[in-house]
This record gives structure tokens, C-alpha cells and sequence, in this order.
């Protein structure tokens, strides 16, 4: 059963009509963000869907649909944001939307049956070739007609390329209960954009140690980017801080100005309302 992690409320949301609600969804999560037509943070809130077994993920998220009423409020835009591992960036040259299916089932196996969706990354000679539960992209077209979906890695990239002064080499980390999304970037060029289920601390520190072996990347010098759901004074934390030697905490522009995020450190949300703002 879906229970909510975080719920917090920044503004009035009265002027959601003219403003814009940005849904990740993934296989353990449903999280949103409302901002209003000035960019201003409205309202956040995530749910951690039902891990064990074999859970209903549709009948998961139609129940968050039916019962938050922020979800049914008429806004100016609804944006959904795939966060579903089977993702593939494919070169321009080698894509053809004819056989994204068949590239999808040769990468991914054909063990996860679903609706195979491509979009270009701006700015690169890339496609972004992915698979959706096909009962959650119906589900979700029904509930939010006329709204837009990207996949996660798509927009991650794009506000990659939209932040200035990044490193030439670094490895960006976002943690969810028990997942961790990795970006790493060599010389400027993006070497990974991968999804990894971790159990203990340990498992998420090889992760990155193997990530750093495989790319000749150092431990030592290469920046390592943190943000999500990762206390500083964790074991997860001192795990990954042990091996590294320039760990940091991403963080949100203006987030110290919002006074609902004050009791939160200001990493935990940061990617979601990083992505709201750029697709706004």
C-alpha cells in the first residue's frame, strides 16, 4: 500500500490553474511538484509505492489518483516523468522509430512486457528508447488528458547541459529508498545513465567504485555529486564518503528562501524541483 514519505505544502495552491504539475513515476515511487505560473513551489509530495511481492502498480497509483485532490485540480500544464530503468540512449544515426520496439526487447529482454516510447535529447544526436507498463501509460493518459510525458534520463540530461560551470568529469548520484540513479560524465561526454537496486551501504559504494574502475576514472579527484533521499550523518553516507575524496550535496537555488524546506536538508528534493523548472 502507497504511503506518503514527504508532504509539503510552500504556498496557497489556489493558483494552480495557471501554474504547472510535474508526476515522477517509477516501479517503488510516485512523487509530484506544483509550481505556479511564477515558478514559485506550491506544493511537493511523495509517496513510496508497495515493494513486496507482486503489487498492483496501476491499482497503486489509480488509488493516489482518486484520492489526492491536488491531482484531479485543473492546471495549465501536467507534465509525467518516467522514471522506469529500461532506457536506452541510441545513437541518431543508428535510430528508426520502426524498431525501437525490438531494440527495446534485445536490451531489456522481453521478460517486462510494455509500451515502448523513444524521444529525442535536445541538444545531442541521441534518442531515448524506453518501455512503460502499458497499464501505466494508459492509466495515466486517461487520468491527465492533454498532458506531456519525457522519461526521466531525458530531462536529466537536458538540465545537465543547462547547469554552467560543471566539471569536465564527475558522477552525479540520486538516491531513492533502496535505488540510486547514476550519471557519470568523462571529458565532457556522457558515459552512464544507469539505474542500480542497492540492499546495504556497501552495495551502493562498489557501485560506484566499479563505475570509477571501468571509466579509469580516480576516486580521489573525481567529483561525486549527491542528492535524494541520503542523510550526511548515515552509514550510506559515510560508506560512500570513505572511498571519495570530493563528495558533495547538490542543492536547490532559493531552497533556503522556502520556509516549508527548512526542516528538510535542501538535497533531498533538489532533482525533482531542479527538472520542474526545466521543463517550465
Amino acid at each position: 500500500m502507497a504511503k506518503i514519505l514527504f508532504d509539503i505544502a510552500a504556498r496557497d495552491p489556489a493558483g494552480l490553474e495557471d501554474g504547472h504539475l510535474l508526476m515522477e513515476i517509477g516501479p517503488h515511487i510516485f512523487s509530484y511538484v506544483a509550481i505556479d505560473k511564477d515558478k514559485n513551489l506550491l506544493h511537493l509530495r511523495f509517496y513510496e509505492l508497495d515493494t513486496h511481492g507482486n503489487h498492483d502498480l496501476a491499482g497503486e497509483i489509480a488509488g493516489i489518483i482518486n484520492g489526492d485532490n491536488l491531482l484531479k485540480a485543473p492546471a495549465a500544464r501536467k507534465t509525467m516523468l518516467y522514471n522506469f530503468p529500461e532506457s536506452q540512449l541510441i545513437p541518431e544515426a543508428c535510430f528508426h522509430s520502426g524498431n525501437s520496439k525490438d531494440m527495446a526487447g534485445l536490451l531489456h529482454g522481453d521478460l517486462n512486457q510494455g509500451v515502448v516510447l523513444n524521444e529525442k535529447i535536445e541538444g545531442k544526436q541521441q534518442y531515448n528508447v524506453y518501455q512503460v507498463p502499458a497499464e501505466i501509460h494508459d492509466l495515466l493518459q486517461r487520468s491527465f488528458t492533454g498532458s506531456k510525458y519525457w522519461h526521466y534520463y531525458s530531462l536529466w540530461i537536458l538540465l545537465g547541459q543547462q547547469q554552467a560551470a560543471q566539471p569536465d568529469s564527475f558522477i552525479s548520484v540520486l538516491f531513492y529508498p533502496n535505488r540510486i540513479l547514476v550519471h557519470a560524465v568523462k571529458n565532457q561526454q556522457l558515459y552512464l545513465l544507469q539505474s542500480y537496486m542497492f540492499g546495504a551501504a556497501e552495495d551502493a559504494g562498489y557501485y560506484l567504485l566499479n563505475i570509477c574502475l571501468q571509466l579509469e576514472l580516480s576516486p580521489e579527484t573525481t567529483p561525486i555529486l549527491l542528492s535524494g533521499m541520503i542523510d550526511g550523518s548515515s552509514a550510506l553516507y559515510t560508506e560512500i564518503y570513505k572511498y571519495f575524496g570530493q563528495v558533495s550535496l547538490e542543492t536547490f537555488p532559493g531552497a533556503s528562501s522556502i520556509a516549508a524546506l527548512e526542516e528538510y536538508p535542501a538535497h533531498f528534493f533538489s532533482p525533482l524541483l531542479n527538472l520542474a523548472l526545466c521543463v517550465s
